[in-house]
């Protein structure tokens, strides 16, 4: 936990289907001390996806948060647009973003210090399977496959830690051992 005022960002970030979300699930399920920023999208829900796993908005809606300055980060990703709004963080607690690698991306230039932990399926059948089980159409499995290269090779250029997701328990302990690494360096410095 974070002993002043001034939170630790944890960015989580990797291509679809890499298991952003489960794993983001069972690290708010087990560290009280994290505060997760629930991002924004104009895209619907998937039938598989929890009411709350986004705030589901229109686009005028979102325009409305753009003009206020109200967004942390925001992007535009195969036609809808995903945000992460300007986070206030309770006392004690540090920040934990779940986001794409472009969101990482503006998210480091605008936060240097931010922790970022790439998380990377173990193959891309695996990937590929884990997005039909979600719910997503075949096209939009065949868009996020044809970028997940990119974004892997950005995300690893970027990371302070890279996390293969083959295993979900084994997963979230390495996620959990990078927070609290550097947990203890900001408390030692």
């Amino acid at each position: 936990m974070t002993n002043n005022s001034n939170p630790i960002i944890f960015v989580i970030c990797g291509a679809g289907g890499a298991g952003k979300g489960t794993i983001v699930a069972e690290l708010m399920r087990r560290d009280p001390t994290m505060h997760l920023s629930r991002s924004w999208t104009t895209r619907s829900r998937r039938p598989s996806e929890a009411p709350d796993a986004y705030v589901y908005v229109t686009d005028e809606e979102f325009d409305i948060r753009v003009a206020e300055d109200g967004f942390y980060e925001w992007a535009e990703f195969f036609g809808h647009r995903y945000g992460t709004p300007t986070p206030t963080v309770p006392t004690g607690k540090d920040l934990l973003l779940e986001i794409d690698v472009q969101g990482a991306v503006a998210v480091r230039e605008r936060q240097e210090d931010a922790v970022v932990v790439l998380i990377v399926p173990p193959n891309r059948p695996e990937q590929e399977r884990r997005m039909r089980a979600r719910g997503d159409s075949e096209e939009h499995i065949a868009q996020r496959l044809e970028a997940a290269d990119a974004e892997e090779q950005t995300g690893r250029e970027l990371a302070d830690s890279i996390i293969i997701n083959a295993d979900l328990d084994n997963a979230v302990a390495a996620v959990r051992s990078v927070i609290t690494n550097f947990r203890q360096q900001r408390s030692e410095s």
